[in-house]
Parts: C-alpha cells; structure tokens; sequence
C-alpha cells in the first residue's frame, strides 16, 4: 500500500498556491482560535499559541509562511495544535513565494513544546531556533494536539549558529498527542526533530531536507514507524 497516495506532495516547487488572505502577525494566540480553509494565512513572523490556548486548522488549509519575518508557529507548553488533515486535503505549510523560486528556509517551521519529560538537568530547556520557549516536564501522557495529513514545505532556518528551527521540532511532546502522515520537504535543516518526549509519530517522509532527516536528542524514547527519506 503507498500510504503517500493522494496527500503527499513531491513537486512543491512547482505547485500553485493561492495568494494570502489573512496576515497573521508576529505575536501571542491567546485564546481558542479556528483558521478555515476559505483562507490562506500567512505567518508573518513567529506566532505563538500560548498554554490553555487551542489553534485549530480545518483540513485543506493552506498557511504560508513570510521570508523577510521567517515566519514560524510554535506551540507553547499547555497549548494544542489540532491540524487534522485528509488524504484528499491535506493542510500545506509552505514558502509565501512564488512557485519557481522556493527554496530551504524560506520561512521558519512547526514546534511543539510539551510537558513529557527530558534528560537535561532540572528536566525542562530552551527550544533550540531562538524564539525562546520553554519544554519538557514529568507528565509523559501530555497532548500537545494531533497532526495528521500535513505537510510542511521549504522550512527550517538557522537563526543562531547550532540553534535552528527545524521542519518539525518536538520538545517534551507526550504520548497523547498523535503525529500521523506528515511530510516535511526541502527543510533548509532536519527535517524532523525530537527533544526528549514520548510522542510516537507514524507515516512520516523527510524529502530533500538540507541536513538530518531524523534527529533525537535528549532522551526521546517515543517509537516511529513507516518514516521515510529522499
């Protein structure tokens, strides 16, 4: 069976993407918040979804991300991102530029930051790629949310010298959060990466990332099956 069927995408470079509608700008999600389909967002710099905050994207939703800002999403410890996608509309995470000149980093990336434990002394850190947020914690079973038909395209920029913002970086995400049928693509650095945590992620595909298509750290003792790499 080719689980990539229908929802995975192996030419975004050359792919059309609507215009943006909806600028959203750098700053705090505080609240319960729904993005829909009938929009195309743009991140226009880092957009944080701040803990007892949930940010919902409906299936289909196209989110771009700002070059200039180096727009990113990043979920705090306490928040959830519920990114449910289908095979037949996936939610895309792309570059804001225009097909044909796209390329690593064009925009920042996915995090999610939990409360499942880490190794690092005092068991919590600062997530790597400069936005400063902090994860790790005792509560294995933590929900950071549910990501399932997504893709993530043209990420991952290194803001300070070891310290990047991956194509998905999950730090002390806990086994209650569900990772599903993800591909990251061109990630100007890993594709994937885990601090710590438990989370276990399944159907995953790291294509033509710049550097590690699979990174742990930390003490990750979560389980992926069916990942694959280009």
């Amino acid at each position: 069976t080719d689980w990539t069927a229908g929802w995975a995408n192996f030419d975004p470079q050359n792919t059309a993407y609507a215009a943006t509608t909806v600028s959203v700008e750098a700053g705090n999600i505080t609240t319960n918040t729904t993005w829909t389909k009938n929009n195309v967002y743009l991140l226009n710099g880092w957009v944080y979804v701040k803990d007892g905050a949930t940010l919902t994207i409906e299936a289909g939703t196209v989110i771009r991300g700002d070059k200039t800002n180096k727009g990113a999403l990043i979920i705090e410890k306490g928040a959830q991102l519920i990114a449910n996608g289908t095979v037949a509309e996936p939610i895309v995470f792309t570059s804001n530029q225009p097909a044909g000149s796209r390329s690593y980093g064009d925009w920042g990336g996915v995090i999610l930051c939990g409360k499942a434990p880490i190794n690092p002394a005092g068991g919590s850190a600062t997530i790597e790629g400069g936005v400063g947020s902090i994860y790790g914690g005792t509560d294995a079973a933590d929900n950071s949310g549910s990501l399932q038909y997504v893709r993530i395209e043209f990420p991952g920029i290194a803001f300070v010298t070891n310290s990047e913002i991956n194509g998905l970086t999950m730090g002390g995400v806990g086994s209650a959060t569900t990772i599903d049928n993800i591909q990251v693509s061109y990630s100007g650095d890993d594709s994937y990466e885990w601090f710590g945590g438990t989370v276990n992620a399944k159907h995953l595909i790291a294509f033509r990332g710049w550097d590690d298509d699979f990174d742990t750290d930390f003490g990750y003792s979560g389980m992926v099956q069916y990942a694959v790499s280009l």
